[in-house]
């Protein structure tokens, strides 16, 4: 499935947010553990985008 991410890449309070996360993981001091929170964070991402587009395109 083709999913459309410009909607969420253009939104100013989504890139805030993660750009908060993103900042905060920079503080674990252990390397791998930061790489697999920052990783699940995005396998939760993708997953959570998928859906929303779901439901965008259905409610087209």
């Amino acid at each position: 499935m083709e999913v459309n991410v410009e909607w969420k890449e253009k939104n100013k309070r989504y890139i805030k947010e993660l750009q908060i996360f993103l900042d905060k993981s920079e503080s674990i001091k252990d390397e791998e553990l930061k790489l697999q929170i920052i990783g699940q964070m995005l396998r939760v991402d993708k997953v959570l985008t998928e859906i929303a587009q779901k439901e965008i395109n259905k409610n087209k």
